[in-house]
């Protein structure tokens, strides 16, 4: 989680606040319908709409900082998790590709194996496995958290199963640029197993360039060239592609930058090296909605949802969009 409202913003966003409903939903919706191109390698996204959360306090948990999404086809539920350690369900209800409905159902705070709280609660990336076999009651949450770098099995109620052992350059948190900069997304693939990566880039490796890890393998491509640019978000798409969510801010007076972003693994070379496509970038000065987490619900329908971390001058939004995949 960044937050974007320090001391020197809150006048500005006093002044932006009445224009933020008006012109950066505008701002939105052009940038995300893009441009077709012909590259036959890169997806194209069209926006359908956004549902702004209210303010929902359920099971004594107020439902705020979502981070990311995951999406439970065969038990039609939506997982989302917190920065603080919560994890929500919310029952959805998508009508003629428009989110007509959008209601937490159960909040629970994550614990370890034994039932009590974890010792590192900074839920930040989420994925769900065995959620689309036809089997009801088998669903497992895969879970990353910051500040302690960890990858984590977890029970839908929230409770720790087991961890996954991480990739040596990632277990030493004095390798991370901060402790913020820590496993911010996770994503499964059916080949790979978890993939997750740091906001950016460790200590020793450029600031200009990202790297994703599995246990076993990893792979790189460019940042976004903004200055900060941080993934936020990794979601496997039905081709075993990955679309990447990156957030850029580096200031108030510089423009909020959102990036997602199409990596083909048939592109990148032996050593791991990897191109990367952007398919839509969303860059406005005005635009406060710090957009964390993604998740496929069916077709091809995603969601994003932005982090509103507790702020006044923020919201919880909640974004349905259409991203068709290339012919392979």
């Amino acid at each position: 989680m960044t937050p974007f409202l320090g001391i020197n913003k809150v006048e500005m966003m006093k002044i932006f606040s009445d224009l933020k409903n008006s012109f950066a939903y505008l701002l939105m919706a052009v940038s995300l319908l893009g441009t077709p191109t012909a590259l036959a390698q890169k997806p194209t996204l069209t926006y359908l709409n956004s549902f702004s959360l209210p303010d929902y306090e359920v099971d004594g948990l107020k439902v705020n900082e979502l981070s990311d999404l995951a999406w439970d086809e065969d038990e039609q539920l939506l997982y989302a998790v917190s920065d603080r350690g919560m994890l929500f369900q919310f029952k959805i209800e998508l009508t003629h590709d428009a989110i007509k409905q959008f209601k937490p159902i159960h909040g629970m705070i994550l614990l370890d194996r034994k039932g009590k709280k974890v010792d590192w609660r900074d839920a930040e990336g989420l994925d769900v496995l065995k959620a689309n076999n036809g089997i009801k009651g088998d669903t497992e949450l895969v879970i990353a958290l910051e500040g302690v770098p960890r990858v984590g099995r977890f029970t839908p109620q929230g409770q720790l199963i087991a961890e996954y052992p991480l990739p040596k350059a990632l277990r030493d948190p004095k390798s991370y640029r901060a402790r913020n900069t820590m496993l911010e997304s996770v994503t499964w693939h059916p080949k790979w197993g978890y993939i997750t990566a740091p906001e950016q880039s460790l200590k020793n490796q450029p600031i200009t360039m990202h790297t994703l890890y599995s246990r076993k393998k990893h792979w790189s491509f460019p940042a976004y060239p903004a200055t900060n640019s941080a993934i936020t978000a990794l979601q496997t798409l039905p081709n075993g592609n990955l679309l990447v969510l990156e957030r850029a801010w580096s200031g108030v007076m510089n423009p909020l930058v959102i990036s997602l972003r199409y990596l083909d693994f048939q592109r990148c070379d032996k050593t791991g090296q990897c191109p990367i496509e952007n398919v839509s970038v969303l860059s406005s000065l005005f635009l406060v909605d710090n957009f964390e987490g993604l998740t496929h619900v069916r077709d091809n329908l995603y969601l994003m949802v932005s982090d509103d971390n507790q702020s006044r001058f923020q919201r919880t939004l909640i974004t349905l969009f259409r991203l068709e995949l290339p012919t392979p």
